[in-house]
């Protein structure tokens, strides 16, 4: 996994990456690394840049159009169909009033949303808007289910922002403007690659104590959060991503595997969260600063004039994705498919503990890593969380086409089920050229 970072991003470039790894139905974090070593010299840093504050980490990022899979499993939940489909405008105002958990949100500032291209215009189905990353329908169907919903189910996927404090209430939670941690986002998506359960990660295997007697180690705790029905559901809107959407870049050739990039705006941020049926993980690109916008930026010794989120931590996670993978037993389940809705018509998308005292301890098999001070909570110079709209944008795509997939043998002990229409599975496509993002529409910056 360091390879595929180092790979990816220089530790002294502008920005800086963070990978965790997180195994599915068990919480072990399997892997976590990053760009710049621990140090206090120049292009290092104290901080572990894969979990939250209160794990020395620092106040998060915003995760962009990666938050947009709990928006639609939320709603799925409340029983919306897959085949739901909104009128998503290239640019429309945040919807008012929209129900949230304290009563109603109330669209005083007239702040607007865009997509991330002029030619991103309705009506889009789910499937759709997922693999093309349409901003506003996601707006418009939180919208419709109000925001408490998704607040309440992230917190059951174990989501929280990173510094501590409670999530919005704002519709603009649906593009991803509450900061949060790698190892947050990896452990929420193993969710859907369980079908459903959501198990807190855990870094520590086993401790011995100096009397070569085993002590108790925090245990995962595993939790139902989802019904098997709309995990099933995510799972093929999130295959449609790696294979024919944003996320192309990321697509593991001949392997089962599901994703969401994720873009915030200004560029603060670039993200890819994907999973296979035994191996969830998340990448953030970014200045842990949040200064330095990637626009016209050199980021591993290769020039950008923007960063996408399927350009540079979507080839991160795959590389860091196909070693685990490699070295896998023989299949021992199968993600088993069955019919995907057509698209209608259109007229024009619980924390690892750490072991204290002089016990020896054995953790989780964790790639390399920059030491974590515990004795002190850190927090990183990030600017002050404030109630501005955000807009994620989701880098090059074509239009969407049907999903390709047949049962492909897969090596988890879990089953991981889509519904895929019938055929082979085959590798994504080659990346469409890089498309014009749209304008901003929300007023000020947001603060990741």
């Amino acid at each position: 996994m360091q390879a595929a970072i180092e790979n990816g991003v220089n530790k002294d470039d502008e920005v800086a990456t963070a990978v965790a790894l997180v195994e599915p139905g068990t919480g072990k974090i399997t892997g976590m690394g990053q760009s710049r070593p621990y140090g206090y010299g120049k292009n290092e840093t104290e901080m572990n840049l894969s979990v939250n504050a209160s794990m020395g980490g620092g106040a998060g990022y915003q995760p962009g159009s990666t938050f947009k899979p709990i928006v639609a499993a939320a709603a799925l939940e409340r029983g919306m169909p897959v085949t739901k489909t909104y009128s998503s405008p290239y640019e429309m105002p945040y919807p008012s009033p929209v129900a949230t958990c304290s009563g109603n949100y109330v669209n005083t500032s007239s702040e607007e949303l865009a997509n991330e291209n002029e030619t991103e215009v309705g009506p889009y189905s789910m499937k759709e808007a997922t693999a093309l990353s349409v901003n506003t329908y996601f707006v418009q169907m939180i919208s419709e289910i109000g925001t408490c919903p998704v607040i309440e189910l992230s917190k059951k996927m174990g989501i929280e922002r990173s510094d501590g404090n409670d999530f919005g209430q704002g519709p603009s939670i649906a593009l991803g403007t509450q900061e949060v941690s790698p190892l947050t986002m990896a452990s929420a998506y193993a969710t859907f690659a369980t079908r459903g359960t959501y198990c807190s990660p855990i870094a520590i295997a086993s401790i011995t104590g100096p009397d070569k007697k085993s002590m108790p180690v925090p245990k995962s705790t595993c939790t139902k959060v989802m019904s098997e029905k709309t995990a099933d559901t995510v799972n093929t809107l999130l295959r449609g991503v790696v294979e024919d959407g944003t996320g192309r870049q990321a697509g593991l050739e001949g392997r089962a595997s599901a994703g969401k990039t994720g873009t915030t705006d200004f560029r603060y941020a670039a993200w890819f969260a994907g999973y296979t049926p035994n191996l969830s993980g998340a990448v953030w690109v970014g200045d842990p600063q949040h200064k330095r916008q990637m626009v016209d930026i050199t980021i591993g010794g290769r020039p950008y004039d923007k960063v996408f989120g399927g350009e540079v931590p979507g080839p991160i996670w795959k590389t860091a994705m196909v070693a685990p993978w490699r070295a896998e037993k023989p299949p021992a389940s199968t993600w088993s498919t069955s019919p995907s809705p057509a698209s209608p018509a259109r007229t024009s998308p619980t924390a690892p503990a750490a072991a204290t005292g002089t016990a020896a301890a054995t953790t989780s098999p964790v790639a390399t890593a920059p030491a974590v001070a515990t004795t002190r909570s850190r927090t990183s110079s990030s600017r002050a969380t404030g109630s501005a709209e955000a807009r994620a944008a989701d880098g090059p795509v074509d239009a969407p086409r049907h999903e390709k997939g047949a049962p492909v043998r897969t090596g988890g002990a879990l089953p991981l089920t889509s519904l895929c229409s019938a055929g082979p599975f085959s590798p994504p496509a080659a990346a469409s050229p890089a498309r014009r993002p749209g304008r901003p529409r929300h007023g000020l910056p947001p603060s990741g």
